[in-house]
């Protein structure tokens, strides 16, 4: 399993439910990334897609509200869940998707972090990831060069986990 997200340099990815940012490389990378493979999000993300499901990929929405309905989309209500219905699928094509708590309660579990790094601090964003550059086990094993769209310096890095945990009831 691996995650994928844009953050700020503070590890913000949201504000009052959507996205910091418009960019485009960036969403073009997230495609190219998840196109015919797996999404896992939570079911605020998923309700904030501006086409649900996600087009070509099995989308899995990660809930606690037993009576969330998402058409077209896998829902599961809780991590023993999850982890049975991606057996299914090659780990390496699964990937977590948002919101925040979806990222910070399954990290542990990924091999991979694609992560669009944005050269900026956002003050008032009101959600966060764990910054897994802070973890021994997370160690950074490629980057591009700083690009520029709309403004705003980014860079697209991969992480990999050397001490990824297995699940367990």
């Amino acid at each position: 399993m691996n995650f994928i997200v844009a953050v700020t340099k503070n590890y913000a990815i949201g504000r009052k439910n959507q996205l910091l940012f418009h960019l485009p490389a960036d969403l073009k990378y997230f495609k190219e990334k998840t196109t015919g493979k797996v999404v896992i999000m939570g079911d605020k993300t998923y309700l904030s897609l501006p086409k649900r499901p996600l087009p070509n990929r099995t989308n899995i929405v990660l809930t606690l509200d037993k009576d969330f309905k998402a058409e077209g989309a896998i829902v599961v209500f809780n991590l023993k869940q999850l982890f049975e219905k991606i057996k299914e699928f090659n780990e390496e094509d699964v990937f977590v998707c948002g919101g925040a708590s979806i990222y910070n309660q399954l990290a542990k579990y990924c091999h991979k972090a694609f992560i669009t790094k944005i050269d900026k601090v956002v003050e008032d964003a009101d959600t966060f990831v764990t910054n897994i550059e802070e973890f021994p086990n997370w160690k950074k094993i490629s980057s591009t060069e700083t690009q520029t769209e709309n403004g705003l310096d980014f860079r697209f890095e991969v992480f990999e986990n050397s001490r990824v945990e297995e699940f367990t009831e």
